[in-house]
C-alpha cells in the first residue's frame, strides 16, 4: 500500500465504511486528516511513513443531484437528480485514485425529480406535482448504467470495486416512525427476511454490474464487485440504535430518541467489509 491513494465514494454508508478503514490502519500509523470540505462530508486523510491517503468523497447518488433536506435528513422538497451527469466531485479526481470503492442505494428511495438534458422526465414520490411516476428502479438503472459506462470506458489502471448497498435493520417501523433495532446477536439465516425495495435494489446492482462486467473485460479495467447484502443481512445486532447522538438518555431514561438502524458501530461487522476487500486486493 505504499505510494497508494484510496478513495470511499457514495453515501454516508460509504463515510462509515471509510471510517472503519481509518480505525483499523491506524494500529499501523496515526492518520493526519489534511482536508475536509466545509460539512466535513469529504475527507482525506494521510499516513506520511507510507506516502499512502485515504479520502471519502460524499456523493450519494453519484450523478448530480441538488439535494433539500436538513442534518436530520428531513427534506423540505424533491431532490432534483440529472441522470444523465456525473457527479463531478467524484468524476473529476477519479483517475487520481489506485484503488476506488464505489456504493450508492438507499437515497434512491427519497423523492426526486428526474431531468435528462435539462428536461423533466417524471419523477418519484411526488403526488403534489403533475409529473409521471417513474418510480425510483427507473432512475437508479439509468444512474448505475451512466457511473458504470464511465468506469468501464475509462483508461483508469487502478482496482475499482463496486459495493452492493446494505440492509437496514428497522423493526416496529422506519427511521422517520420509531422503528428500532433492539436485537443483540447475530440472527440466522432465513431468520429475518430482506425487505421488498431492499432486494429490488439489489436485483438492480447486480444485472447492471453483470452487463459493466463484461464490457470492463475487454477493455482491461479492474472492475470488481464486493456484494455484502446477505451477510450484513446476519447482524441486526450492528447498528448504533438509539446512540445514534452522544448519550441519549442522560437527562431522561425515558426519553423517545431517534434509531439509527442503518449504520454501523466501530468496531463492528462493517470491520469485515474491509477484511475481505483487503484480501482481493493482495491475493485478487
Amino acid at each position: 500500500m505504499r505510494n497508494k491513494a484510496w478513495a470511499v465514494i457514495g453515501d454516508s454508508i460509504s463515510r462509515n465504511h471509510a471510517q472503519s478503514l481509518v480505525c483499523i490502519l491506524s494500529k499501523v500509523e496515526k492518520p493526519v486528516l489534511v482536508y475536509h470540505d466545509e460539512e466535513y462530508k469529504c475527507k482525506r486523510w494521510n499516513f506520511p511513513s507510507y506516502n499512502f491517503s485515504l479520502s471519502v468523497i460524499w456523493s450519494p447518488f453519484l450523478v448530480e443531484a441538488a439535494i433539500f433536506e436538513d442534518i436530520n435528513g428531513v427534506s423540505s422538497s424533491e431532490v432534483d437528480l440529472h441522470l444523465d451527469r456525473l457527479d463531478s466531485k467524484w468524476a473529476d479526481q477519479y483517475l487520481d485514485f489506485d484503488y476506488i470503492i464505489v456504493s450508492t442505494g438507499k437515497w434512491f428511495l427519497k423523492s426526486a425529480i428526474y431531468y435528462e438534458n435539462e428536461t423533466i422526465l417524471g419523477c418519484h414520490s411526488c403526488p403534489k406535482r403533475n409529473l409521471t411516476e417513474l418510480g425510483f428502479n427507473f432512475a437508479y438503472r439509468k444512474a448505475l448504467k451512466l457511473v458504470m459506462n464511465f468506469i468501464v470506458t475509462s483508461n483508469h489502471k487502478g482496482l475499482i470495486f463496486f459495493r452492493t448497498f446494505t440492509p437496514d435493520h428497522f423493526e416496529n417501523g422506519e427511521w422517520f416512525s420509531g422503528g428500532t433495532c433492539n436485537r443483540t446477536a447475530p440472527i440466522k439465516e432465513g431468520e429475518m427476511e430482506m425487505k421488498y425495495l431492499n432486494k429490488m435494489l439489489r436485483e438492480i446492482e447486480l444485472e447492471e454490474f453483470g452487463k459493466a462486467a463484461s464490457e470492463a473485460s475487454k477493455n482491461g479495467v479492474n472492475f470488481k464487485l464486493v456484494d455484502f447484502a446477505s451477510l450484513s443481512q446476519l447482524r441486526p445486532d450492528g447498528h448504533p440504535g438509539p446512540y445514534r447522538q452522544f448519550h441519549p438518555f442522560e437527562k431522561d431514561q425515558n426519553a423517545n430518541v431517534q434509531n439509527d438502524c442503518l449504520h454501523w458501530c466501530l468496531p463492528g461487522p462493517i470491520d469485515s467489509w474491509n477484511d475481505i476487500i483487503m484480501e482481493m486486493v493482495v491475493n485478487g
